[in-house]
């Protein structure tokens, strides 16, 4: 077998190998219009008036660079959707609707083994505007949507916008082949041969709801085992993926499995009522570097034992950023830290957590160094969280710095190792602000501050992030200009302002000069 020894070289090479081979004499390149209820498949296509009606003739047609395939507004078919072709990357092929009503409607009525809406090595492609559906009685191996590569070499520019998908009957479980099962999945199945992997992957401004097991997931059959590191890694890693403005609800188990992601950025999605059948963390990384997750809002995730935060730095994670977003109200709480032993880097900051659950921050698997700083932890009275927890049997080094934990509730409490136990802590905490109740075993710190931090109003956050300047603070706070100098700070706090890695900042999530 021809071996090459630069990854890049070879990724070029069969990208635009698999793009040529899927040319024929009968490419189509042009605007295809398809109407279930007034085509006809013995129509060329070519315009409303003479569209094709079936699934099945655009499943038999290979598109090219340049093509759309156009779905009247208002249509339904029963089936699946798997149009052959590539586009290029100044002409993907686009699919999407046409004319007024509802987004077009495929129900894949039961069907198993793939995505009712599938690609399989195809690049360059754009879907827009559908709704997706793939109900029945049984649970099955079932997904949404499917973007599957196998042996192909680099798979760039899958776009998933303004998606629709909702009621997939899938597997519950947290198994391999549960986790397969979800609303939207991009997978390399096999790379024994080639190399394989994606680049430029966009998911944006879908509403994927009523999902048996996971909400979005990303993976690779073969290497999401491995450390994010090596030839291995380079040949596998996805890059320049977008996950934005997404609503995900009533998941069985996690609204989002982002693996295999080097850098990637996660933002702006609203996920709750996860957790609704199995344990799961809202939003966990899994064999990712450096992959930045912000602005997400969690709530409601039902988590019946472990996990049931909003965020999770599972195993292989280094690196990886936690900013700038709002859990409330969840069956744990801000961060579950299910680390490897190697990881480093990681970083928690400028989130909120209000009236959430549980271990609010949980140091549970070993992890090489963490990062924990200006976070707000709001607990309310009708709550009994564990404020901090670590898992004694693990080794963990952490810095918890310029965070404030406003505490109403006289059941909560602090879980920390205790001396001698087998895991090693290197734990440093510093210009951290506690307020209300003191529970037993509160963390010893130079820089302590144990007065009001007064908030403008805290406490009274709803849904959205725009709900939450009750946790500004007013002038004369305490926590002002008192906090610890954090360099690469990010730059900014959670209102926007500017934060200033050379001068003290404030303790908390707001950065500005007080109200």
């Amino acid at each position: 077998m021809l071996k090459f020894r630069y990854p890049i070289l070879i990724f070029l090479f069969l990208s635009l190998f698999c793009t040529i081979s899927a040319a024929s004499a009968n490419v189509i390149k042009t605007a295809i219009y398809v109407d279930s209820e007034s085509g006809n498949d013995k129509n060329d296509g070519l315009s409303e008036r003479t569209a094709w009606q079936s699934l099945e003739k655009v499943n038999a047609s290979t598109f090219g660079p340049g093509a759309k395939i156009l779905l009247k507004g208002g249509s339904m078919w029963i089936g699946y959707l798997h149009p052959k072709g590539s586009g290029s990357e100044q002409q993907p092929i686009i699919i999407d609707q046409y004319g007024a009503g509802d987004r077009p409607l495929i129900d894949g009525n039961g069907m198993t083994g793939k995505g009712v809406v599938y690609l399989y090595n195809q690049a360059y492609w754009e879907i827009n505007n559908l709704e997706i559906t793939n109900n029945a009685e049984q649970p099955g191996d079932r997904r949404g949507v499917e973007v599957k590569a196998e042996n192909c070499g680099l798979v760039n520019h899958i776009y998933l916008r303004n998606l629709h998908i909702h009621h997939i009957k899938g597997l519950i479980g947290n198994g391999h082949k549960e986790k397969r099962t979800s609303g939207i999945y991009i997978t390399t199945a096999a790379d024994d041969v080639t190399p394989t992997r994606y680049n430029d992957i966009l998911i944006e401004n879908c509403h994927i709801h009523h999902i048996q097991n996971q909400g979005i997931a990303t993976s690779h059959e073969r290497g999401v085992f491995d450390y994010p590191e090596g030839e291995k890694w380079e040949n596998r890693k996805m890059t320049n993926l977008v996950i934005r403005n997404n609503v995900i609800h009533h998941i069985s188990k996690n609204a989002m499995i982002i693996r295999m992601t080097e850098g990637g950025l996660v933002e702006r999605n609203l996920c709750f009522e996860t957790a609704t059948d199995i344990t799961g963390n809202t939003i966990f990384s899994r064999t990712v570097r450096g992959t930045v997750f912000q602005y997400n809002e969690g709530f409601l995730n039902r988590s019946p034992d472990a996990d049931g935060s909003l965020y999770d730095p599972d195993i292989n994670s280094p690196g990886t950023i936690w900013q700038y977003s709002y859990s409330h109200d969840n069956a744990h709480g801000l961060v579950w830290f299910c680390t490897h032993k190697r990881d480093d880097g990681i970083i928690v900051r400028y989130n909120l957590s209000q009236n959430d659950k549980g271990s609010l921050v949980y140091f549970n698997y070993a992890f090489a160094g963490a990062s924990v700083y200006n976070n707000v932890f709001y607990i309310g009275e009708h709550t009994a969280p564990v404020i901090v927890r670590e898992k004694t049997t693990n080794n963990h080094t952490y810095g918890f710095y310029n965070n404030i934990i406003y505490n109403k509730s006289k059941d909560a409490t602090y879980e920390f190792a205790r001396p001698g136990s087998k895991g090693v802590q290197n734990r440093t905490f510093g210009n951290n602000l506690f307020y209300g109740i003191h529970p037993q075993g509160e963390p010893n710190d130079p820089a302590k501050i144990t007065a009001d931090p007064l908030f403008v109003n805290p406490g009274v956050g709803s849904m959205g992030l725009h709900t939450l300047d009750g946790y500004k603070l007013k002038k004369g706070s305490p926590a002002l200009r008192s906090g610890r100098v954090i360099p690469d700070n990010g730059g900014k706090d959670f209102y926007g302002n500017k934060v200033d890695n050379q001068t003290a900042p404030n303790r908390g999530i707001y950065g500005g000069e007080g109200l």
